[in-house]
């Protein structure tokens, strides 16, 4: 089948499942050592963090946000390491990278809706304070991390 033959979605997957080397040769910048799995990334171990603190966080909000904002919290929270290790798992650069794109995506998503629960009064900043830093501190590394893999292309 020719490229021309094939739809949107299979030449997407064809050009990013060829995008870079496999995995075996990626580092997380400043860590200095190859990674023999995901978990051993500094931004998947923030990201794990995180989760602990939005269900610790959730907890205190009123039962009625059970389905709502609690949920959607805990969800962008779970996604932020979830993406990494689903990146890690499909073997490529690329992946990877478009993975750590994504999770760099849910903890803004965390960001804005822990901002939501102050506003609403569910929590207060001084009560956010240490997820707050938590993700700034990741959405840098993951930032830097991105840059670093782009360069390896």
């Amino acid at each position: 089948m020719g490229k021309d033959s094939m739809d949107e979605g299979q030449k997407w997957y064809l050009e990013y499942s060829a995008i870079g080397s496999d995995l075996s040769m990626v580092s997380e910048p400043d860590s200095g050592r190859q990674a023999q799995n995901f978990k051993d990334f500094r931004v998947w171990q923030q990201g794990q963090e995180l989760v602990k603190l939005v269900y610790k966080l959730t907890r205190k909000f009123p039962k009625e946000e059970m389905y709502s904002l609690t949920s959607q919290l805990r969800r962008a929270a779970v996604s932020v390491p979830s993406n990494i290790a689903e990146g890690w798992g499909r073997n490529r650069i690329g992946y990877l990278s478009l993975g750590l794109c994504y999770s760099r995506g849910s903890i803004h998503e965390v960001e804005s809706q822990l901002l939501n629960a102050i506003d609403l009064e569910y929590l207060t900043k001084e009560e956010t304070a240490v997820a707050m830093d938590l993700i700034m501190r990741c959405s840098s590394g993951l930032l830097n991390f991105m840059s670093k893999l782009e360069a390896k292309r």
